[in-house]
Formats: C-alpha cells, sequence, structure tokens
C-alpha cells in the first residue's frame, strides 16, 4: 500500500494539491515546481560495510549480529544468523540495508543494531523521514544490479552511491506520506517481530513434544469442541 501509494504521489506526481502546481524540468525529467532532485550523500548518512576476520565472527550471539551481504535477506528484515565482536561498521535500527555487491540494489531494514560486511552498506535519511527513502530506493532499484539510467553494475563503490539521484519533493507532501506509511510500518515490524517469538516458541516446544519430553496428554485443550 506504502508503495502504490508513492507512485501515485511521487511517480505519476498525483499528489494531494498537484492540481495548482507547474511542471519543471530536472535531471530526473519533469517534476512539480518547488520540487528538487539531491543525491544521495548529501541527503542521507551513508556507511561502507567492512568485514571483519574470520575468527571475530560467532553463531552463538556474541557481540553485534553481522551481514556480510544478501544471504540472510528476508521480504523486509534479515534473520541473524552470525554475530561478530567487532563493531566499526554499523548499521542502526530503521537503517536501509543496500546491496552494493551483486545483487546490487536488493534492499532490507535494519531490525536492530548490526554491523555491516563488504557487501553492504547502511544509509539513514538526514532529514529523519526513513520510510520515504525506503520506499524511494525500493521503487528506484526495482530491478537489481542496476543504478543511475539503467546501468548494469556487479559492484558499486561509496561514491557511486553518493551520487544515486534522489527526488526531493517539499517537505508538507513528504510528511504526509509518512504520517501514512510510518503507522503501515510500524505494524510490519511489530507482526515480524511476533513472528519471530512465536517460530522460537515452536523450535523450542516441538522437539519436546516429539520426544515425549513435555507430556501434554492429560491437557485440556477443548478438541472435543473443535471436533463437534
Amino acid at each position: 500500500m506504502a508503495r502504490l501509494l508513492y507512485r501515485e504521489w511521487f511517480v505519476h506526481f498525483r499528489f494531494p494539491g498537484h492540481g495548482d502546481v507547474e511542471m519543471v524540468d530536472s535531471d530526473l525529467g519533469p517534476i512539480p515546481e518547488g520540487w528538487e532532485v539531491s543525491l544521495l550523500g548529501e541527503a542521507c548518512s551513508l556507511v561502507m560495510g567492512q568485514s571483519p576476520r574470520s575468527e571475530y565472527y560467532n553463531d552463538i550471539g556474541e557481540g553485534l549480529p553481522f551481514h556480510q551481504g544478501v544471504t540472510d535477506f528476508g521480504s523486509r528484515f534479515p534473520t541473524h544468523t552470525k554475530w561478530t565482536t567487532v563493531d566499526k561498521r554499523v548499521a542502526e535500527p530503521g537503517d536501509v540495508l543496500f546491496s552494493v555487491r551483486a545483487p546490487v540494489g536488493r534492499i532490507n531494514v535494519a531490525s536492530d543494531r548490526l554491523v555491516v560486511g563488504r557487501g553492504l552498506s547502511a544509509i539513514r535519511a538526514m532529514d529523519g523521514n526513513q520510510n520515504f527513502l525506503l520506499t524511494q530506493l525500493k521503487e528506484q532499484f526495482a530491478v537489481e544490479d542496476s543504478i543511475g539510467g539503467g546501468t548494469i553494475f556487479n559492484a558499486v563503490t561509496k561514491k557511486d552511491m553518493e551520487s544515486i539521484q534522489l527526488l526531493k519533493p517539499i517537505s508538507s507532501v513528504v510528511e504526509a506520506f509518512e504520517a501514512v506509511a510510518g503507522p503501515m510500518a510500524d505494524l510490519i515490524a511489530n507482526l515480524c517481530r511476533l513472528n519471530l517469538v512465536l517460530r522460537e516458541t515452536r523450535d523450542l516446544l516441538l522437539p519436546r513434544l516429539v520426544s515425549g519430553e513435555l507430556d501434554v496428554s492429560e491437557l485440556d485443550v477443548g478438541l472435543e469442541a473443535v471436533g463437534a
């Protein structure tokens, strides 16, 4: 829903009040008057990942979660399977995780404070409009391994990232988008956390149920009522 709203307002330019705004030329084509084009390096803080030596990795949860690339990316948030005690290149919760090696442009969101390896970058909007930034990048990089005007890249540098052109609408329109997209993002995050707790509970209980270690034979779960 947020992406459809983004396309309506910021691709087709049918945003609230659009009928009273003239279109002007820009590096990204015609845009509404008063809107601008900025570079990612000007509008965002950018952390390019760097991988610690392998002896600092572990799978027992010591240190911060570590992500080398997109291996553990999910539909929105990554799953943590590796940790590191070296925390030099860190993404904060809510940062956009952007793949800088093939597949370039695959995107997730940091659900926790985590360390990014050499295959990722972490991006945060300086104006705080992180949902707008996330949706804009997802729209711009819907086709993986392309950057700029559709140019194919197997990897991108910090300079390449900083030179990505971003649409900069007037603040009132972005704030209106954030007011709609923000609660959606919060709901997604809460549901993902609940699903994680449920999965962990299942993984804890299922082996005990199968082995008989946990006896539920006398547990009244209302199965008769369900069967009826």
